[in-house]
């Protein structure tokens, strides 16, 4: 269950960001979440749930301390990948063929990229083991059990509502930490 909790709060962040551009960047440049790891698929049958707000604010700021961390990670594991002479397009195609069981000898990569993609895979996967273990202390630092947590995400990809109660807490935190910042306030929402 612990693997599911990156790719989740990865998808939140998405949710949380109000750019498209922002989140069309790092779909595209960031490293993939773990190789093997089995991502969540949001077809999965969840029964309805009820979620108090109290819960959802929870929730929300969670997926907001998670999203600075991912955030954090994604640079850490870029350069990882970039100091190991790779590019993060070549490393991803050698990670979506690996993680779809395909041959190496598939690809159009030469032995020395694949070289580098095992040593920094090595690499990546010790930050996504830390972040995993940041993530899991967020959610229950935050009071949260790491169960309910899950059951609210998996909720939460299939209802509408739900989604759109979690942005508007979402947003409504981020104004708020921007007012306590010195920045000002939108006041057309």
């Amino acid at each position: 269950m612990l693997k599911y909790i990156l790719p989740v709060l990865i998808a939140l962040t998405f949710l949380a960001c109000g750019s498209e551009e922002q989140n069309t960047q790092q779909t595209n440049q960031n490293p993939p979440t773990e190789q093997g790891q089995p991502q969540f698929e949001p077809n999965q049958q969840t029964a309805d749930i009820e979620v108090s707000d109290e819960e959802l604010e929870k929730f929300a700021e969670v997926s907001i301390a998670a999203q600075q961390i991912q955030m954090q990670s994604q640079q850490e594991m870029m350069t990882i990948i970039q100091e190991e002479e790779l590019d993060v397009q070549t490393y991803n195609i050698i990670a979506e063929s690996r993680f779809n069981g395909q041959s190496d000898d598939s690809l159009d990569v030469t032995e020395e990229q694949l070289e580098k993609f095992d040593s920094a895979s090595t690499k990546v996967e010790d930050v996504q083991q830390r972040v995993e273990g940041e993530m899991m202390e967020t959610i229950e630092n935050e009071g949260m059990d790491t169960d309910r947590f899950m059951e609210i995400n998996m909720a939460l990809q299939q209802d509408q509502e739900l989604q759109q109660r979690v942005q508007q807490i979402m947003m409504q935190n981020m104004q708020q930490q921007g007012q306590g910042q010195g920045m000002p306030q939108n006041q057309d929402q």
